[in-house]
């Protein structure tokens, strides 16, 4: 008999977090995290796959927790992550070694091509006496980092920004980029000078790569004195011998945020460009340098969607993913003649990997029903990229599941969201809705309206961990969620749409999609909804909350409340310079026409407010002077603090207990018990 989604079932099953394809395409390696909620624990877990024999055995390696493994180019040896240093084993997991020593950590590994260096990060303090006493085992105190007149004082200081970022403070130290010679364990630092490397904002997550003979790393590095207001993430290529470090340059040629570089050829460097310095949320194009020339070609300039995750094959082609409408796909871009083809649509397909020859390719594949899990895909299809609106389908790759851990949901009943168009002015927009358990078109139902965050974001066909749709649906309301004004994989023109626009029409098209929502369901009761958002969502709950009174219930989670504020305190200023048009300080009537704060006056829907004290995005005052706001003005309210959360809740028990409040707060107020 089936039951409704329980919040305990989100913790049961292992989340897939990494894989490995080795080179020959005969095995792979796939990283889990298995969190104990009882214990409010997590750990990885590996399996290595036989591909050949579709055998998924547990491999435990002989270590502390393993992250991040990596094949060797031969294929006979991975290297990974264990307790912050780099670790090398046969290609089955036997035989671990440890190959670097030293504090600091270690992430993000790239194995040269002729598997004798390692290239991997490294945290080091910007000051040389207190980086050699840690790594003489003497660990800093909070006032020798800061430089305290009392040796006991516990205090934070900052002469310049940016000085913490997202939900952690930099303590004076930076990413350095290393490199380790894996036959002798020697150790070099390859930027013991200047910025991050690889930046610790806007990275994407592997920003440095090897030529294939060996002789060059293209690196990230962003060479701006203020990089909190600053997108200019560059792309530096270092000539090396061996060990030995040689001459430097930057080969970006815009100041726009350039990131992934990948060789394609000793010769050019290819990698992901913004174009617009600044902009955070510009389209991602493609370029490819070259070495000899100099000339730097653009690819992708008129391709409506962003390219991420590239990977060179067969020596002349790309395969890269980009959001194509609510899911993610895989597409192929030819470098000579720059032609774009796409190869999978209408499922979400998370992460890929491939064999250089494309012989065998491996994804990450989740939906709104389904947990992530990881599927051979073969016989995939290629035709030109479809972006018209409701154009969209599902296309016909062989596919072959690898993994079910979903498989501890066997019994849990949920649906898959029925996609629905609607026309907002001159625009066509899309949203989804989500029926509960057990659906009874002869009943009335409450509605719960989700918001996403960004704005330059969007909701997908995805089993999300933190805003689980089906979750939301479980106690018996119909979900519904749209993707509106700054939403991304619609084409660039609405993603633009919403900077310096933020409460102009974003709102009444989400109201709009409301409506469409009544009129394709009848069965909810429009006097029984509720909303919630985080970020930017919150954000536009805290608007909603001084211009409409049509739901019973809001849910912000660290939103902006007081726009012109938030310029000031939020970490990476770019962000605002751009979303309204210049600082608080030259343009304040940007910021103010978009401040919920202005509309206090009109708050009277019971509004649950969730702050994390360590969110240096949308800062703890955003969260408590609405929640003061709400007090002020007599409205029922309730604030919920997480002291050790940032901007996402993470911990499993305070994911846990989130989920208890928002969903119990919304039903409450929806006469559901």
């Amino acid at each position: 008999m089936s039951r409704p989604l329980e919040i305990a079932d989100l913790f049961k099953f292992e989340r897939l977090k990494q894989m490995a394809l080795s080179p020959d395409g005969a095995h792979a390696w796939l990283t889990t995290q298995k969190i104990d909620l009882d214990n409010n624990t997590s750990a990885n877990r590996n399996y290595r796959v036989d591909l050949e024999g579709d055998v998924l055995s547990l491999c435990l390696l002989n270590t502390a927790d393993v992250d991040g493994i990596v094949y060797s180019p031969a294929g006979d040896r991975i290297f990974f992550v264990s307790d912050g240093q780099v670790y090398m084993a046969d290609a089955n997991g036997s035989n671990p070694v440890q190959i670097t020593y030293g504090v600091g950590g270690a992430s993000c590994l790239v194995v040269s091509p002729q598997g004798d260096r390692v290239l991997f990060t490294r945290s080091v303090y910007e000051n040389k006496d207190l980086q050699a006493a840690w790594e003489n085992g003497q660990e800093p105190t909070t006032a020798q980092i800061y430089g305290a007149s009392h040796p006991k004082a516990n205090v934070r200081t900052a002469n310049s920004l940016m000085y913490r970022h997202w939900d952690s403070w930099c303590e004076n130290r930076r990413n350095h980029l290393f490199m380790v010679e894996v036959s002798t364990g020697k150790i070099v630092d390859l930027t013991p000078d200047g910025g991050d490397v690889p930046p610790i904002a806007l990275e994407s997550g592997c920003d440095y790569d090897f030529s294939p003979d060996g002789n060059h790393i293209a690196y990230v590095m962003n060479p701006d004195k203020m990089i909190a207001r600053s997108t200019n993430n560059s792309i530096y290529l270092l000539s090396i011998d061996g060990i030995k470090r040689g001459e430097v340059r930057r080969i970006s040629d815009s100041d726009g945020c350039d990131v992934s570089p990948r060789f394609i050829s000793n010769t050019k460097v290819g990698y992901c460009s913004m174009l617009t310095p600044g902009y955070e949320a510009d389209a991602v194009r493609f370029k490819v340098y070259d070495i000899e020339t100099g000339q730097t070609r653009l690819y992708l300039a008129d391709f409506e969607r962003s390219i991420e995750n590239p990977v060179v094959v067969d020596g002349e082609k790309i395969l890269f993913s980009a959001q194509d409408f609510a899911h993610t796909c895989i597409y192929e871009l030819d470098l000579n003649s720059g032609k774009v083809m796409q190869l999978t649509q209408g499922r979400t397909y998370s992460k890929f990997a491939t064999t250089h020859d494309r012989s065998r390719m491996l994804v990450f594949a989740e939906s709104l029903v389904d947990p992530l899990e990881c599927f051979e895909i073969s016989d995939l299809e290629c035709f030109e990229p479809r972006t018209a609106m409701g154009d969209e389908k599902i296309s016909r790759e062989k596919r072959v599941a690898l993994t079910n851990f979903g498989h501890v949901l066997h019994d849990v009943e949920m649906h898959e969201g029925k996609c629905i168009h609607y026309a907002y002015k001159d625009r066509t927009l899309e949203g989804y809705i989500i029926t509960p358990p057990g659906f009874d078109e002869s009943k009335r139902y409450p509605m719960i309206l989700l918001i996403h965050g960004g704005p330059q974001g969007a909701f997908l066909d995805s089993f999300h961990y933190r805003w689980n749709v089906e979750m939301f649906a479980s106690r018996g309301a119909v979900v519904a969620f749209c993707n509106p004004h700054g939403s991304t994989g619609y084409g660039h023109d609405l993603t633009r749409a919403i900077s310096r626009h933020w409460s102009d029409e974003c709102p009444d098209a989400i109201m709009t999609f409301v409506d469409a929502v009544l009129k394709e369901v009848p069965q909810i009761d429009p006097n029984r909804m509720s909303a919630a958002g985080a970020s930017f969502g919150g954000f536009m709950i805290n608007w909603l909350m001084g211009h409409t009174d049509r739901f019973k219930s809001f849910v912000s989670h660290d939103g902006i409340f007081n726009t012109e504020m938030s310029g000031y305190i939020t970490d990476e200023l770019w962000f605002c310079d751009y979303e309204f048009g210049g600082t608080p300080f030259d343009v304040p009537e940007n910021y103010n026409r978009h401040s919920p704060h202005r509309f206090v006056k009109n708050f009277k829907t019971p509004t649950l407010v969730i702050q994390g004290e360590q969110d240096f995005r949308c800062f703890i005052n955003e969260g408590v002077g609405l929640f003061t706001a709400l007090q002020y003005m007599g409205v029922e309210s309730r604030l919920v603090y997480f002291p050790n959360e940032g901007h996402w809740v993470l911990d499993p028990a305070d994911s846990a207990v989130w989920y208890e409040e928002v969903i119990g707060w919304m039903m409450k107020h929806m006469d559901i018990e």
